[in-house]
């Protein structure tokens, strides 16, 4: 098994009784034959000429929690995804409602029914991307005795996705394919950025792929370049002619990093986060903010984007197409 991926097999081990199966959530939640390849929302480019190389299925988002229906949603949008023809899915963070500030058994329960909820809806394989909400105790000023334990920070979340570390990268047909842990620590809450570890480790990924002439995917969970950040109604602020995005919605400082990125081949930069959904064109590169799994956050569509997810064709050429999908979930 690949660094980073989990399939729905590896997943198995976790699954126990109650959980539904794949078959029986099509049919209770109306996902059946017909409608398993879902709803193509806002399509923006489509490949009818070229040769594709990898098409893959971006699920953000999820924020399954013990308590109403989020496993049973997440498992449609696993079963809808599965019947697009993606060879792979990519997770993009916030798989959990909320470890940050949870307790580890309240933490550790959500990730349990996570794990369920894959390993009986995909075989696909499976490259998670560490999100804010899936950090145990960040936000716990005072530990409540859960601080310095073994799963503490991104060690529960690590263990659980299969990722050795919380960045890696890997290769299919031709392009690398780079998953960046952009959840940075300030005091006991987060921000957007990389440790000096990691970028300079991205920056032998890069130069490897340059070198070898493979055009390069980056996935984040909070955005490196977003427009729809500077409309989260519940983050924003406009002061008289003055935009102002937090780094906790927007990587921090992001000018000498997309340097780094334009100069070494990326052509794609997917990230999650804002529940919103935006397209960005700028220095060569896509940048694409994916609408989430969950909506607003189990509560049906958040302002117009529906529960959903990203489904991505990749082409020799370096091309991209990109459209979005919903799966037949309806919240209650």
């Amino acid at each position: 098994m690949r660094h980073g991926e989990l399939g729905g097999a590896a997943a198995g081990a976790a699954a126990g009784a109650g959980m539904s199966r794949r078959a029986i959530l099509r049919t209770s939640l109306g996902v059946g034959a017909g409608a398993v390849v879902g709803r193509s929302v806002g399509a923006v480019e489509r490949a009818v000429k070229r040769p594709r190389s990898v098409r893959f299925a971006h699920l953000t988002d999820m924020h399954v929690h013990n308590g109403g229906r989020s496993a049973d949603g997440l498992g449609a949008a696993l079963a809808t995804a599965e019947g697009t023809g993606a060879e792979f899915i990519v997770t993009g963070g916030d798989h959990v409602m909320d470890a940050f500030f949870a307790s580890r058994s309240a933490a550790s329960g959500q990730f349990d029914l996570y794990q369920r909820a894959l390993a009986e809806n995909t075989r696909l394989a499976v490259y998670a991307v560490m999100g804010n909400h899936d950090v145990f105790g960040w936000g716990d000023a005072k530990g409540g005795g859960d601080r310095g334990g073994t799963a503490y920070g991104k060690e529960m979340a690590a263990d659980r996705l299969r990722m050795r570390r919380p960045w890696y990268s890997f290769e299919r047909e031709g392009w690398t394919f780079v998953c960046l842990d952009n959840i940075a620590r300030r005091g006991n809450g987060y921000y957007g950025g990389l440790d000096a570890a990691q970028a300079e480790w991205l920056k032998g990924e890069l130069g490897a792929a340059a070198r070898a002439g493979r055009p390069v995917c980056v996935f984040s969970h909070i955005p490196l370049v977003s427009a729809c950040a500077m409309f989260d109604a519940n983050h924003h602020s406009f002061y008289g002619n003055e935009y102002r995005v937090p780094d906790t919605l927007m990587h921090e400082d992001v000018g000498d990093l997309l340097d780094l990125l334009a100069r070494h081949g990326v052509r794609l930069c997917v990230s999650g986060h804002i529940h919103l959904r935006d397209r960005v064109e700028y220095r060569g590169m896509t940048f694409v903010c994916d609408g989430s799994v969950c909506g607003n956050w189990w509560k049906g569509a958040n302002r117009d984007v529906a529960e959903g997810f990203g489904l991505f064709d990749l082409f020799a050429d370096g091309s991209i197409a990109y459209e979005y999908r919903t799966f037949g979930w309806r919240a209650g």
